[in-house]
C-alpha cells in the first residue's frame, strides 16, 4: 500500500479525521441512532484520496436468499437451444433496453422484477425521476428523435411527457410509456408481456439509484466528484433511513492527468455481518477524460 493507506483504516464506532497542521488523528463519535431528515451526511462524513483499494466480496450476493430474494422467478428448460427463448437472455435485453431508454428520459432504474406464468412475462419496473424536469434537461439527438418517432408513432419532441404550461415543467406520462414498452417488447419476444411502472420517491433507498445518479452528475459537472456527491445528497428526501454509506469514485477526477480514487464514508458499513441490511451497486460514467467508475455501499435501517 502507498503512503496514504492509513486513511483507509475502518473504524466501526468512530470517524477519524487527519489534521495536517498537528499531524495527528482526531476522533469524532458517530450517532448510530436515526439522524434527522434535515441533517446532511456530508457534514459528518469524511473525504479521502487513495491509490488502491482492497478487493471485497459483493455484499448482495453474500446475503442472497437470507435477507433478500432473487428478482426473477421462473422455470426454464435447460435443454433449450434457441437464444431468443432463453429467459436469461430476455432479462439481459430488457434491462439493457430500459437503462438506455431511461437515460434519454432522465430516469434511473432502481430494480427489475420478472415473473413468467403461463408464457406471460410480468415485469415490475422500479424507477426514480427528479421532481422538476424542464425541456432543457431533455436533450435528444436527431437519431434518437427519429427512433422514438418510429417506435411510438408520435411526432412530438417529448412523446412520453405531458407539458405543464403554468411552470413549463414536464411530467411523465406513465400510461403512454407502459403501452410503448408492452408493445415493443411483445413484438421483439413474440410473447405476451405486462409491464408495471412503480416510482420510487426516495433516492436514498437504493444503492443502485445513488450510483447511477452520481454517475450522471459526474458527466454533467465535468468530472467533479464532490459537487456530484453534494447534488446527490440534496435529492435524498429521507436521510434518516441511512445508517451508513460509502462512495468510491475512481478515474481522472477533477481533470487530473493521472487516475486516482476518492472515497466518502459516513457511519457504519459492516460487511462481515450477515444480518445487516446492506446494498451495493456500481456504475460507469463516460466523459471526455475517460470512464469514471462509481461504487456505493449503503447500510439501511431494517
Amino acid at each position: 500500500m502507498g503512503r496514504r493507506s492509513t486513511k483507509l483504516l475502518r473504524f466501526e464506532n468512530s470517524l477519524h479525521r487527519y489534521n495536517k497542521d498537528n499531524q495527528n488523528w482526531s476522533v469524532d463519535s458517530v450517532n448510530h441512532f436515526k439522524v434527522d431528515a434535515v441533517s446532511n451526511p456530508l457534514e459528518k462524513g469524511t473525504f479521502s484520496t487513495c491509490k488502491r483499494m482492497s478487493q471485497k466480496t459483493n455484499p448482495i450476493l453474500l446475503r442472497k436468499g437470507f435477507l433478500d430474494t432473487w428478482g426473477s422467478t421462473f422455470f426454464t428448460d435447460y435443454k433449450e437451444l434457441k437464444v431468443s427463448n432463453n429467459v436469461f437472455y430476455n432479462e439481459l435485453f430488457i434491462k439493457t433496453y430500459l437503462i438506455s431508454l431511461f437515460k434519454i428520459l432522465q430516469m434511473f432504474l432502481s430494480k427489475l422484477e420478472i415473473k413468467k406464468i403461463d408464457n406471460v412475462l410480468y415485469i415490475k419496473v422500479f424507477y426514480f425521476q427528479k421532481k422538476n424536469i424542464t425541456k432543457r434537461d431533455l436533450i435528444f439527438s436527431l437519431t434518437q428523435i427519429n427512433r422514438l418517432k418510429n417506435l411510438t408513432g408520435n411526432d412530438t419532441k417529448f412523446p412520453f411527457f405531458k407539458e405543464n404550461y403554468k411552470d413549463n415543467n414536464l411530467s411523465l406520462d406513465s400510461l403512454n410509456l407502459t403501452n410503448h414498452l408492452e408493445k415493443y417488447l411483445t413484438l421483439f419476444f413474440n410473447n405476451r408481456i405486462k409491464v408495471v411502472l412503480i416510482r420510487n420517491l426516495n433516492l436514498g433507498s437504493s444503492a443502485n439509484l445513488i450510483s447511477q445518479f452520481i454517475s450522471n452528475e459526474i458527466e454533467v459537472s465535468n468530472v467533479n466528484f464532490k459537487r456530484a456527491l453534494n447534488e446527490t445528497f440534496k435529492e435524498i428526501t429521507d436521510k434518516g433511513n441511512i445508517k451508513g454509506i460509502r462512495v468510491n469514485c475512481s478515474g481522472r477526477l477533477g481533470k487530473a492527468p493521472m487516475a486516482k480514487t476518492e472515497w466518502f464514508k459516513y457511519g457504519q458499513i459492516p460487511l462481515n455481518k450477515i444480518s445487516s441490511k446492506l446494498d451495493f451497486a456500481s456504475s460507469t460514467s463516460v466523459t471526455k477524460y475517460g470512464t469514471i467508475g462509481t461504487k456505493v455501499w449503503l447500510y439501511l435501517y431494517k
